[in-house]
């Protein structure tokens, strides 16, 4: 929202300057994010005055200017006719900006130097288009500045408006703001409606409501004998100041009042609607309607349309349609005003993907009692400039009266919210000051506030202790701790997710935070084939992109993204994790979608940094295994196991599959080739990804019981054997486990060999074993019994030799 001061200050006298102005509304809530110099760009430009206009010698299509200044003479060369001795016009000397950023340098044409460049309208940015050169009034001052003379003199406050304070897109509302926040008077625009006499508006146009839930409040008026010309310089700067680029007298002065009142309006050309009949109405199914930017637009039912008697003649709250554009050959126009359903304007425009100054406004929610007054205030504008003239009378169907919004005046309540002592009658002259009635009821004894029909914001006490806390200032608010009766803390699941962060980051992983959503390309940039249970994504009704067309199933395109986007900046050795959730749909239509918690990573390039004492080896398959044994170790998580499986983004044999208990919590393993050259990854990389809450349950959530150092000897022995190497070397270890006992402390695989004089589809495993009983020595017969005992049950079960 753009504010000029200059049109701020003809409602409300402020003293304040721009700046001071604007730090007083952003302590109030309405934050100005910046004040804007707006006559800066005309600094450079000057007033001068036509002493003689000469054919070009040698250019017939050229004329030779004398130019007086108020410090000396210059000559301009122009193509203009349209100038004669004695008119004072706009002149950009020798480098001068010209609004649109362009620098004037001396030019020659056909021997003869132009000093610079007399101005149109539309190079100063006052039209869209311009016959010549803009002719000053006679009485201009030459040692005047330009940006004065033509009004330009202006500073604009940027606000950046929140949701609930759609209200002060009207300079009218804000004005009520600025003079409660300066203690001065508002003084609103005086106007009057002078209609013609003879036929009554209802003898020229119908009007059908055909969706009132859609359109609860529908006016227009009539104008006549319109003449369609351009804007006086007063209105063009107004729009200008606001961001608005003027079109023509009519249109300007729908805008101008749209902007005054936070009402926007409509004209149509009479004269082309079919039967001069309006009807609103829902959109039929496959309808067309090319609007006035001129795409055609295919409409649906449920998208509010204004329709002659044929077919649509305006989106409504969003865009007219080409055919009843008001036109130079328009000369009746029907002026609409209403209030439309917002949530039907803001879909309508999400829909068709419009975003206009109408459907902004109309989708934040208006004020209904506003549709009329805006109405009379284009009428008398349009009379008072000699625009049009204006038909007797005003249709207005009104289906939903205005229900007057009475609160509850209690001064203890604010207060009690607030953590103030402010006097009753002081919290009176705030809510005064900001427009607000107050009501007693004798009956009870109570007073009552009724905000104004504008503040749709306004609902409760709560609301009302914010108009307080405005207007007297946050900062003079004492700051004071809220009275808590339950001490907060973290749940179980929120404590287990810190401790994770705290074991990777202690591990030398770095944590990322990446994108909820992507799109349907990325599963097959991750190599995830059709029907696969990851494609079945949530996916968003209006995405912003196609990129983020749908919600994440898995964490690992985030991953995958991070280390290509190192990767492009030759950062090729990194370790990321990111815990978050990822998002699965249920088979229930309108149930929320299933968010688990997931913890993902990947490792890339080198194990550690290049150095003299550290080796150059890279990450494998055995890192990525063994940082997620570390973690669930650190963890407390009892009955892991992996097991050889497949991924699509994996490579396939060098994958595995982590179990919890005998439920799959997630996995790890070499990323595919495939899915490698899709992000443009050189170095080599391994990635993870486990789902929390179904490892959650596994935790170990007992106390940690404490126990003393050993106090005896451990007895160590290693056993080797020769087996088919299809027997895993857990099934050995586990055998070990079960045979060993209370007395077998510890199991360590510490070679693996194939080869030399082992046979063809067999491998050697050596272990260490390490036997300790913590109340007393072993001795080396109880080993031996056990160690018989292991070598035995390994030949009869796996066919394992022993190996000499």
């Amino acid at each position: 929202m753009r504010v000029s001061y200059k049109w701020l200050r003809e409602y409300v006298p402020v003293e304040q300057s721009p700046e001071e102005l604007a730090e007083l509304l952003t302590m109030a809530g309405l934050e100005v994010d910046s004040v804007i110099d707006f006559g800066a760009a005309y600094l450079g430009l000057r007033p001068g005055q036509v002493i003689s206009v000469e054919p070009h010698p040698r250019a017939a299509q050229l004329l030779v200017c004398k130019i007086r200044l108020s410090d000396g003479e210059v000559t301009v060369v122009t193509a203009a006719t349209n100038l004669k001795a004695g008119d004072k016009v706009p002149i950009a000397l020798p480098g001068a900006a010209l609004p649109d950023g362009k620098v004037i340098q001396p030019a020659e044409f056909q021997g003869i130097v132009s000093q610079g460049m007399l101005c149109s309208e539309e190079e100063l940015g006052l039209a869209r288009k311009s016959g010549g050169i803009m002719v000053l009034p006679s009485d201009t001052d030459l040692k005047a500045d330009l940006a004065t003379i033509l009004g330009l003199d202006d500073h604009v406050l940027v606000l950046e408006l929140t949701p609930n304070r759609a209200d002060c897109y009207g300079m009218l509302n804000l004005a009520w703001e600025v003079a409660a926040l300066t203690g001065t008077r508002v003084n609103l625009p005086a106007f009057s409606v002078q209609e013609e006499q003879g036929q009554s508006i209802h003898d020229l146009v119908t009007v059908e409501v055909e969706a009132p839930e859609l359109a609860p409040r529908y006016a227009g008026r009539i104008l006549i004998n319109v003449k369609v010309g351009e804007s006086p310089l007063w209105l063009k700067t107004r729009l200008l100041a606001a961001g608005m680029r003027p079109i023509n007298n009519l249109v300007d002065l729908t805008n101008y009042v749209m902007l005054e009142f936070n009402q926007p309006l409509h004209a149509f050309d009479l004269n082309r609607m079919k039967d001069r009949k309006v009807v609103v109405r829902s959109a039929r199914p496959g309808e067309l309607i090319q609007t006035l930017d001129g795409e055609e637009r295919k409409l649906k039912p449920g998208q509010l349309v204004i329709a002659d008697a044929e077919q649509p003649q305006c989106i409504a709250g969003v865009m007219g349609a080409f055919d009843s554009e008001v036109t130079a050959a328009t000369d009746s126009i029907f002026l609409e005003s209403a209030y439309f359903a917002p949530v039907s304007i803001r879909r309508t425009a999400q829909e068709l993907a419009i975003r206009s100054e109408a459907a902004i406004r109309f989708g934040k929610g208006l004020d209904p009692e506003t549709v009329p007054l805006a109405l009379d205030r284009v009428a008398s504008l349009a009379h008072q400039l000699n625009i049009a003239q204006v038909v007797k009378g005003v249709i207005d169907c009104n289906s939903q009266p205005r229900v007057v919004r009475k609160i509850w005046f209690r001064p203890e309540r604010i207060n009690a919210l607030l953590g103030t002592r402010l006097e009753r009658d002081y919290m009176v002259d705030i809510f005064q000051r900001l427009n607000f009635k107050t009501e007693e009821d004798a009956a009870t004894g109570k007073t009552y506030l009724v905000p104004p029909s504008y503040r749709l914001d306004i609902e409760n006490e709560a609301d009302l202790a914010e108009e307080v806390a405005r207007l007297y200032g946050y900062n003079n608010i004492p700051a004071t701790y809220p009275a808590a009766q339950i001490i907060g803390r973290l749940t179980p699941e929120q404590e287990f997710s810190g401790q994770i962060r705290k074991i990777l980051l202690g591990l030398g992983l770095s944590e990322i935070i990446t994108y909820s959503f992507h799109g349907e390309k990325m599963f097959d940039r991750l190599n995830i084939p059709a029907g696969h249970e990851l494609r079945q994504a949530v996916r968003m009704k209006i995405p912003l992109s196609e990129e983020g067309s749908m919600m994440r199933t898995t964490l690992l395109p985030g991953v995958l993204e991070t280390l290509s986007y190192n990767a492009s900046r030759n950062h090729h050795d990194l370790q990321v994790f990111e815990l978050a959730h990822v998002y699965h749909p249920t088979d229930q239509d309108g149930e929320l979608p299933n968010e688990p918690l997931c913890l993902a990573g990947g490792l890339s390039g080198r194990v550690s940094e290049p150095g003299w004492n550290q080796s150059e080896r890279e990450v494998d398959f055995y890192d990525g295994k063994g940082l997620l044994e570390t973690l669930l170790a650190h963890l407390r998580v009892e009955g892991v196991s992996f097991r050889r499986g497949e991924h699509p983004a994996l490579h396939p044999g060098r994958t595995a599959v982590l179990e919890v208990a005998g439920r799959q919590v997630g996995f790890v393993g070499e990323i595919h080739p495939t899915v490698k050259k899709e992000f443009n990854l050189t170095a080599p990389v391994i990635l993870f990804e486990l789902n929390l809450e179904v490892l959650w349950p596994a935790v170990n959530k007992e106390v940690i019981q404490v126990v003393p150092l050993p106090k005896f000897p451990p007895v160590l022995r290693d056993l080797a054997f020769i087996l088919p190497e299809n027997i895993k070397a857990e099934a050995l270890a586990n055998l070990f486990t079960e045979i060993g006992g209370e007395k077998l402390e510890a199991v360590n695989l510490f070679d693996v060999y194939q080869g030399g004089n082992i046979p063809n589809g067999y491998r050697s495993l050596a272990f260490a074993l390490t036997f300790r009983l913590p109340d007393r020595t072993l001795q080396d017969e109880e080993v031996n019994t056990i160690m018989e005992a292991i070598i035995k049950a390994a030949a009869e079960r796996f066919g394992a030799q022993l190996r000499g």
